[in-house]
């Protein structure tokens, strides 16, 4: 495990709960197209939603055609170092096919953490990363870093439920 990481206590069962409001979040959010008009407009909702979280974050979508960044903002309390922990999430989330903690999620259903965190920052299995869908395709990923206690996710959440006028489910397991 890398080390100053703490692995919450997720039993198998709340796993495979927090899996499947994960699929509904990922069903529920998604958009008919997405370009650089919706990446910005995405984008900069994160950044005001910050505000209201009282702590500033960095935000990255990358295009997954060709790993173009879309959008990148990073507030004046974070650094290059936020940025290198949002490209570990995005990578994990691609890894898996799925939001960021998926693979937080399966290793707590095999009963197993000792190995979820030793490919940081490479691959960082946490929340704040999420999936930009158009239909089933995966055309760009969000990814936030900056908070803990899964609060990335829930920003990310926040706005995709502003900019698409829907709201997704949560989960009650404690995430990171």
């Amino acid at each position: 495990m890398a080390e100053g990481i703490a692995t919450p206590e997720l039993t198998a069962s709340d796993a495979r709960a927090a899996q499947e409001v994960l699929l509904e979040q990922e069903r529920m959010l998604r958009y008919e197209h997405f370009g650089s008009t919706e990446a910005l407009k995405l984008g900069n909702v994160v950044a005001s939603l910050a505000l209201d979280f009282g702590e500033g974050v960095s935000i990255t979508i990358t295009r997954e055609s060709d790993g173009v960044r879309m959008f990148q903002w990073v507030a004046d309390d974070k650094d290059e170092r936020n940025l290198l922990f949002a490209e570990g999430k995005r990578a994990s989330a691609r890894k898996a096919g799925h939001a960021g903690p998926w693979a937080q999620l399966e290793a707590a259903k095999a009963g197993d953490m000792s190995r979820v965190w030793e490919n940081v920052p490479t691959e960082v299995p946490a929340c704040g990363a999420f999936p930009i869908r158009v239909g089933d395709e995966w055309v760009a990923t969000i990814a936030v870093s900056g908070y803990m206690e899964g609060l990335d996710h829930e920003i990310i959440l926040r706005a995709l439920e502003q900019v698409l006028g829907v709201t997704a489910p949560r989960w009650d397991a404690a995430v990171m």
